[in-house]
């Protein structure tokens, strides 16, 4: 049988204008280094991942490069200017990708705490011919359903919460079938994941992969702090 090539697709592109108006949060300092670099090196500790590439917009392409290439020489990142939207900057990516890659992660930049066994417990179902796996953790709070759209939000019932669950990233999939849904459904359709992406086409089912509630991402000054207790916990936990 014939092995597996993954690399991760690294959409590295957002305004960030929640996070601040004149600070780039991937270059925010982390435990002493950029958030970025976390997020690198936690996809570079999985020996299956064999390469990265990161998305970025015209303006920080060459800043996230000079940063990455001198924190992680001799490792194999590929860099490449990513769309207007999170999906098509996704889609630049895989079109960077190595001619023989057949499996590709999907992992949004800002989460720079993502676990090493997650990663690796998402990567194994697909590994083994799964179309795709996605992190998620289970919804735990009393879940009610509203009218949408009303201007009173009245409560209409109780949803069922071990139904739900609430999608992070890594996402994991087959290549081609990944490709394929970005190049067959609607531009203009309403997606948030890639992983919908899929669903729209019915490609398959996607395996769901317990994750952690650290594995954040970071949105707004306060994850930052939320993130350094976390960061500091992981560590102490390693000593």
């Amino acid at each position: 049988m014939k092995a597996s090539i993954c690399w991760a697709v690294l959409p590295a592109g957002g305004t960030g204008s929640r996070f601040s108006s004149t600070q780039d949060k991937l270059l925010a300092p982390l435990a002493g280094k950029p958030v970025l670099c976390h997020t690198v090196a936690a996809l570079l500790s999985i020996p299956a991942i064999e390469g990265i590439v990161v998305t970025a917009s015209t303006e920080t392409l060459e800043t996230y490069r000079h940063l990455l290439e001198t924190e992680f020489p001799g490792k194999n990142l590929r860099f490449t200017t990513g769309g207007s939207s999170r999906r098509a900057s996704v889609y630049q990516g895989l079109l960077a990708l190595p001619e023989n890659v057949s499996i590709v992660l999907i992992h949004d930049a800002a989460r720079p705490l993502i676990q090493t066994q997650t990663i690796q417990r998402a990567l194994q179902p697909v590994e083994q011919g799964a179309i795709g796996s996605v992190v998620a953790i289970p919804v735990v709070d009393t879940l009610k359903s509203v009218v949408p759209g009303s201007q009173a939000l009245h409560i209409e019932q109780t949803v069922d919460r071990q139904c739900f669950w609430r999608a992070q990233t890594p996402q994991i999939f087959q290549l081609n079938a990944l490709r394929q849904a970005h190049e067959q459904v609607p531009q203009d359709a309403a997606v948030t994941d890639d992983a919908q992406l899929l669903e729209l086409l019915n490609l398959g089912p996607l395996q769901i992969v317990p994750g952690e509630s650290s594995n954040l991402k970071i949105t707004t000054p306060e994850d930052m702090t939320l993130a350094e207790w976390y960061l500091k916990s992981q560590i102490a936990k390693r000593d």
